[in-house]
């Protein structure tokens, strides 16, 4: 039942699967987006304090 990868089968994975994975990159940029604003505006701590929103050099 092993069934071995054809040359042309990760290309037409990435084709079958291109629209999908681009709409879930999407909703998470916005929701990442909408997050970090919330953080801002309401000056939400552990928000801010999250690796992917720490201003660069602080620990």
């Amino acid at each position: 039942m092993n069934e071995t990868p054809t040359p042309g089968g990760l290309k037409s994975l990435a084709q079958k699967y291109k629209g999908q994975v681009g709409i879930g990159l999407l909703v998470l940029y916005v929701f990442l987006l909408g997050l970090g604003t919330i953080g801002e505006i309401w000056e939400v701590e552990w928000i801010l304090d999250l690796p992917l929103f720490r201003p660069p050099g602080k620990y």
